[in-house]
């Protein structure tokens, strides 16, 4: 109870933060390699306030891209860490119970390195897509805060596109329908290839199926992203960004393109 009092309180403070803010404290809505104008001091007491109990902040910076990604390096990044429980890796080491947190300007582009589905060392995934900003996270398996990424996307006010909206191997039949309407042998997105697909405000998730990279030339694959990415602008006018998970037989990478 205490903690869902902190997030509704905290929550009702970034919107005023917003409402009154000067241009230091907003988020900046330009191009991808601008910075988000968020005020590091600002965003740490959010996340101070918004922490269970043993949880701390333990690292906050400026100028960072998403683990596992390449893209600008324009971000704002924090991470917490839980202090009552220590975890062992297989690959050698102690770790606590943490989360990372990158917060990027809106329009940011990047692409994630092809991860297997099992491995020991994941890259972040998207956390949310707000008006403004889109924002990633990363943790580990061992984890005593499973509601995380549900309490970032509230206390940072991500309502588009969350983590808990995207419906993995789920696929909402209205996005697909429109975005197959007339398409013919040519085009560039099969029904039996879209194996996830999901969206809110202006923001896309799909999921979509990719022969295997090591068989095809890479231009190749990178031409097949555009023309879908481009396909799904030009299906549904209301999307502004569109976030791919490009999945084959027994790796993964995700990309996020904007208009």
């Amino acid at each position: 109870m205490k903690l869902t009092t902190n997030l509704a309180l905290l929550f009702l403070a970034v919107l005023t933060a917003v409402a009154s803010a000067s241009p230091a404290d907003t988020l900046d809505v330009a191009p991808s390699t601008a910075r988000p104008e968020v005020s590091p001091a600002s965003l740490e007491q959010r996340v101070r306030e918004m922490l269970p109990p043993q949880w701390r902040l333990v690292e906050t910076s400026r100028d960072r891209a998403p683990i596992g990604w390449d893209g600008p390096k324009v971000g704002l990044y924090l991470m917490v860490e839980d202090t009552r429980t220590r975890f062992f890796h297989p690959n050698g080491f102690h770790y606590y119970s943490f989360y990372r947190i990158w917060i990027m300007p809106s329009g940011w582009e990047g692409e994630m390195r092809q991860t297997p589905y099992v491995t020991d060392s994941t890259p972040a995934f998207l956390l949310g897509v707000a008006d403004g900003f889109v924002a990633f996270y990363h943790t580990a398996g061992g984890n005593v805060w499973p509601d995380g990424p549900d309490a970032f996307c509230r206390a940072l006010g991500i309502n588009d596109l969350c983590h808990t909206s995207v419906s993995r191997r789920v696929i909402d039949l209205e996005f697909e329908e429109r975005l197959l309407a007339g398409d013919g042998d040519d085009a560039s997105l099969h029904r039996d290839r879209i194996i996830g697909l999901s969206g809110g405000g202006n923001a896309l998730y799909m999921e979509y199926v990719f022969t295997s990279e090591a068989e095809r030339p890479a231009e190749e694959l990178s031409d097949l992203t555009d023309r879908i990415v481009l396909d799904v602008f030009a299906a549904l006018p209301e999307i502004d960004s569109v976030y791919l998970r490009r999945c084959t037989s027994d790796t993964f990478t995700d990309t996020i393109v904007s208009r």
